[in-house]
């Protein structure tokens, strides 16, 4: 545990070291209504409605996510996970509704164009009833005018392997993304907090948990499993006030990914957890490109009962 939250710390900086900050973009508007959840919620509802930034018409698909954090023992980071997931409607409209939020909470909003191509994600805090009116999801607001914007790009997809030994098992797989604590919030020491946000599968199906089978290892373990995962490959954007003006901002580049496995039940393996932020050479981190197939280190339990 406190290799993995130290680890998990050195990617986290690396990470931030090599994004630089990009360009802001302001968004206002009013709510509309919500197809896939009951229209009248008796909790907590964090709403809004995703349109594309340039044509500011509804997006063609979308998803909201509300995620909940959990510090690494003591230290900086918080890992989060997902609570609710809904689709945006016909008119990009979505509504969270929960009984209770803790903290700290996000709302993670992810987005494909008519082509399929993603759009950067959004994320924000939230601890309490919340009305995120009109989110513009894109690279671009009126026009692409800074070089290399890109309104969309196409997702990055990666694939690993998970192994277990001597028996089966389910393990659940989370992507993460690691970002800058976004209610200001620093630990003791004073260090602002970073959380390690989970990042939404594009995937029409969507699956977190894999179980390991027998005789598809090729000779490397007893039961293994593949998962895939397709993801944004632009940083997300997040609320942000620039020059007294409130609006979103997005780190510069591509963004960079850690994928978290944990044996699903009672820890009964060897590691009871493991992950990865490297491809499958151990070089190379998983930068996830637009377009890109990347394949991960692959991640092994072992001594299971």
């Amino acid at each position: 545990m406190k290799t993995a939250g130290r680890v998990l710390l050195l990617v986290t900086a690396l990470w931030l070291g090599l994004a630089g900050c990009g360009g802001s973009s302001s968004s206002s508007g009013s709510p509309g209504g919500s197809q896939p959840v009951p229209q009248v919620c008796s909790g907590i509802s964090i709403k809004g409605v995703m349109v594309d930034s340039l044509t500011k018409q509804p997006v063609a698909q979308g998803w909201a996510v509300l995620e909940s954090g959990t510090q690494l023992l003591a230290t900086a980071v918080f890992n989060f996970a997902p609570l609710q997931r809904v689709s945006a409607g016909t008119k990009g409209d979505f509504e969270l509704c929960v009984t209770t939020l803790s903290s700290p909470s996000a709302v993670v909003l992810v987005a494909l164009d008519s082509a399929g191509k993603a759009y950067p994600p959004f994320v924000s805090a939230v601890s309490g009833a919340t009305d995120l009116a009109i989110i513009a999801m894109g690279g671009c607001t009126a026009i692409c005018g800074f070089e290399g914007s890109q309104q969309t790009t196409a997702s990055v997809v990666v694939t690993g392997t998970i192994t277990s030994a001597p028996i089966s098992k389910t393990v659940s797989v989370t992507p993460q993304y690691a970002m800058t604590a976004l209610d200001g919030s620093k630990s003791t020491q004073g260090v602002p907090n970073l959380w390690s946000i989970a990042m939404p599968s594009l995937d029409a199906a969507l699956t977190n948990t894999f179980s390991t089978v027998p005789g598809t290892c090729g000779g490397i373990a007893s039961y293994c499993t593949v998962y895939t995962f397709t993801l944004p490959s632009q940083n997300p954007f997040h609320p942000a006030t620039v020059s007294g003006i409130p609006g979103t901002i997005q780190q510069a580049g591509a963004p960079i990914y850690i994928f978290n496995a944990t044996v699903e039940g009672t820890a009964s393996c060897i590691p009871p957890f493991n992950f990865t932020t490297m491809q499958q050479d151990g070089k190379s981190l998983l930068i996830g490109n637009p377009g890109a197939q990347l394949t991960a280190m692959t991640m092994s339990f072992t001594q299971c009962q």
